[in-house]
Formats: structure tokens, sequence, C-alpha cells
């Protein structure tokens, strides 16, 4: 593998952890998020943690939720950038199995 993507691979990846964290902080400061079992609102880590969290790997309890309708769009973005993510490790994950494979292969030989 060239170095360049080996490069690019882990920008691509501070890029994605930033633009995680930039969504979770506007869904906290703009979306007024609110627990929906005792309606008060969260904190700051467990909108990053729990409902950024939850949403990003497209669970979903929605025991969370945001309360301005102008940032009900943020989690949509979440979840699509969960969906990126399942999609690019998945791809990873078999990559490597079909390179072990190949490698196992070639040993025999």
């Amino acid at each position: 593998m060239p170095k360049i993507v080996t490069h690019l691979s882990s920008l691509f990846g501070m890029n994605v952890a930033l633009l995680f964290f930039i969504l979770c902080t506007t869904m906290f400061y703009f979306g007024g998020p609110i627990n929906t079992v005792t309606p008060v609102p969260v904190t700051f880590g467990e909108t990053l943690l729990y409902m950024c969290g939850v949403t990003d790997l497209t669970i979903g309890y929605g025991d969370i939720v945001p309360t301005t309708a102008i940032v009900r769009a943020t989690p949509t973005a979440v979840a699509l950038l969960g969906v990126l993510c399942t999609g690019l490790l998945t791809s990873a994950a078999v990559l490597a199995v079909q390179r072990a494979a190949v490698h196992v292969r070639t040993e025999a030989q």
C-alpha cells in the first residue's frame, strides 16, 4: 500500500472525528436536547457520548432528543456519518481477511 494512502486515511479519520464532534457540539448548544423519560436538559457528556453515539451507530433509542426544529437535521447527519464509518470498517475488515487468505494460499504453495 502506498504511503500516501496511509497518510490520507489518517487525515480522513481525523476529519470524520472532527465532523462528529462539531455535529455533537451543534446539537448540544443549538438543539436543546432533553431526556424524554425525565424532561430535563442533558449534559454535554450525555449528548456527546450517549445520544450521538447511539445515533452514530444507527441504534436510535430516542430517549434523548433535540427540541429545536432547526437542529433536528443534525442527528440525520450524525446517522449518515455512522453509516459511512460502519461501511468503511466493514470493508477494511473484509480486505484484511482477503489479504490473509491470499497470504495463506501463497505460503501453502
